[in-house]
């Protein structure tokens, strides 16, 4: 195939925040949230583009290719979505950063999975997670994320640890020219990451992602 190949993939994105306020001199609010990112067992069903510079794929399992030769591993324009919630310290609902996200990713990985990651997000704020409330919304964050994947093993399980930087913007309703910064740290167990819910036996559950951000408003 060339060494490009149609790629579902899974790289969470939005997650963070531990509530705190405070105004500053100049009369800006400066809101900390936490926001979990979890991703549905559908959440990868979307392509971008797998290439392996210099060689073509071979596969150990249906979900881990390798490129023989180089190693390298280039991810392009994945697509997926992700179940997004918010809630301050006191566990109220953060509902402004609560719903539905879509992420794009890109990678320049190495041949264990590891390397520079980078793309644009978007979140629309939903009482529920549906793809299609991601279809032309009228009020939604949009962003940037870049960061870096890292792997560590202890026996035979492998955790790989995506930390990422988050810059964010509002569009619309109550959100209108809000601004947010924040960290988030996405945690996997398979060399291309899918849901914990989809590994046989897996005994871990919950979100993928979890972020802490800062609202400016």
């Amino acid at each position: 195939m060339n060494g490009k190949i149609l790629l579902v993939i899974a790289v969470g994105l939005f997650g963070l925040l531990q509530f705190a306020q405070a105004e500053d001199s100049q009369g800006v609010t400066r809101t900390e949230v936490l926001v979990y990112e979890d991703w549905p067992a559908d959440a990868f069903g979307y392509s971008g583009t797998l290439e392996c510079p210099g060689g073509e794929f071979q596969w150990i399992d249906p979900v881990t290719p390798v490129c023989p030769g180089s190693g390298r591993i280039h991810i392009r324009n994945a697509v997926g979505y992700s179940c997004v919630y918010a809630e301050t310290t006191g566990g109220a609902p953060e509902l402004r950063l609560s719903g539905v996200g879509l992420f794009v990713v890109n990678g320049n990985l190495d041949s264990d999975y590891t390397g520079p990651v980078w793309g644009t997000f978007m979140i629309v704020p939903s009482e529920r997670c549906d793809p299609e409330d991601l279809i032309n919304p009228e009020v939604y964050w949009s962003g940037t994320w870049g960061g870096r994947r890292s792997v560590t093993c202890a026996d035979s399980l492998c955790t790989w640890v995506g930390r990422l930087k988050q810059v964010g913007k509002g569009h619309g309703g109550d959100i209108e020219g809000l601004h947010f910064r924040g960290t988030e740290t996405i945690t996997t167990f398979t060399p291309m990451p899918i849901p914990w819910e989809l590994i046989p036996d897996f005994p871990v559950g919950g979100p993928e992602g979890i972020s802490q951000v800062i609202v400016k408003e």
